[in-house]
């Protein structure tokens, strides 16, 4: 295979594990690292390493251009400056992986994917799971009907974050010190993956993704930060298919997530540990098929290893484009315009020390379970510490507003 020249922009933080990825799981000779973007790049975990193996250091994408070019760049700089170098790639010749989320309002994802279809390259976006064999193989029986008609998705996440997580310009805002949108949250960062692959598992094609004709929320904060850290999201596809996730960051204990995906002749599931989380369908007969760790690092770096093969011959096809993530980010910038923030009570919230500092609510892990298990809001349980949903109105919902985060008021107390 031809050996492509692939830049990465934002070296620091994910895209230091991105360089972990490539460096244990990707085929050096599949690559030549021509650039590392970054504007501390002094900073970055990885800056002696690079040194001494010769990789040139930017500190911005236009100064790189400028003087060199990439078959692939990979893109895993903060949320709002994804459109931006996104084009600037593109305009420049380059093919894309761009993290999730791809942007952070419709308005600019729209305008990449008419930038990439006026560029003829091609755009990726990291939801790895879109990209792995297992999830892949398990699309390809969902849609040959082996499994027979979708029922029910549900997924239980409870992964706590301490106070260091949110000590960041833009995890947990809603825009940047410079105003720029981020709308950051639980739902479209830590467990976007799983709010995406609901809807990718069940896409009619390869590359697509089924867009809800329901959907209703309740969101919480517990960390007293400028969005939300815990929702539940209920909703329904025009398959007659349910779906149902209870995310949180306040849960007092850890949980790895968990999918129950259920259809007429099978349980498909998932538990444990990003290596051991194996995605099992059990039928009716009692017949197993495993379809491999889908959430182990291994199949992370599937989406490196197809970008590159995407860049070395552009025939390859990719799993998750820009029109992929469409229903995922309606969803949520639908969600950012209209749903209500309540926060978690006050008198529940217990402040740990150990291994670091942060705070849970007391019972929110089980109470969390609950849900997941009943397929069942809060508030339809009777928790005394929910309250109501919002049914959020998809039916024409194009562009995101934002209109309420112009006023105070945005989040309830």
């Amino acid at each position: 295979m031809k050996t492509i020249n692939l830049a990465i922009i934002g070296a620091g933080g994910y895209g230091d594990y991105c360089l972990g990825l490539l460096e244990r799981f990707v085929d050096p000779e599949s690559y030549r690292l021509v650039a590392a973007i970054d504007p501390f790049y002094e900073k970055i975990p990885r800056y002696t390493q690079l040194t001494a193996q010769g990789v040139p250091m930017y500190r911005t994408p236009e100064e790189f251009f400028a003087a060199s070019s990439a078959d692939l760049v990979l893109i895993a700089s903060p949320i709002h400056l994804h459109k931006e170098q996104c084009l600037l790639a593109l305009r420049h010749g380059a093919h894309v992986l761009c993290e999730k989320p791809l942007a952070p309002i419709l308005q600019d994802a729209l305008d990449i994917r008419a930038a990439v279809s006026a560029s003829g390259r091609k755009l990726g976006v990291g939801f790895q799971m879109s990209f792995c064999d297992p999830i892949q193989n398990l699309k390809r029986d969902i849609q040959a009907g082996l499994l027979g008609a979708p029922k029910a998705l549900r997924t239980y996440v409870s992964w706590q974050r301490y106070d260091s997580y949110y000590n960041s310009p833009w995890r947990g805002h809603i825009r940047d010190a410079q105003g720029h949108w981020v709308l950051d949250s639980i739902l479209t960062n830590a467990t976007a993956h799983y709010l995406h692959n609901t809807c990718f598992v069940l896409g009619d094609r390869f590359d697509t993704a089924a867009m809800p004709q329901t959907l209703a929320v309740e969101l919480y904060n517990g960390k007293g930060i400028e969005t939300f850290d815990t929702a539940f999201v209920s909703g329904k596809f025009a398959s007659g298919c349910d779906f149902f996730l209870a995310l949180t960051h306040s849960g007092d204990r850890n949980v790895d997530p968990i999918l129950q995906y259920t259809f007429e002749h099978a349980v498909v599931t998932a538990s444990g540990n990003d290596d051991s989380a194996e995605i099992i369908a059990t039928f009716d007969d009692g017949s197993t098929k495993n379809y491999g760790a889908a959430l182990g690092e291994y199949h992370v770096a599937q989406k490196l290893r197809t970008m590159i093969a995407v860049a070395a011959d552009p025939s390859v096809d990719v799993p998750c484009t820009p029109d992929t993530v469409l229903p995922h980010l309606t969803m949520c910038n639908a969600i950012f315009d209209q749903a209500d923030v309540y926060p978690l009570p006050a008198d529940r919230m217990e402040r740990v020390s150990t291994p670091e500092p942060g705070v849970f609510m007391r019972g929110l892990a089980d109470d969390a379970w609950t849900c997941f298990q009943t397929g069942k809001l809060p508030s339809a349980l009777g928790f005394d510490w929910a309250h109501r949903p919002t049914n959020i109105q998809l039916e024409g919902y194009h562009a995101f507003s934002g209109e309420r985060f112009c006023k105070k008021e945005e989040i309830h107390t």
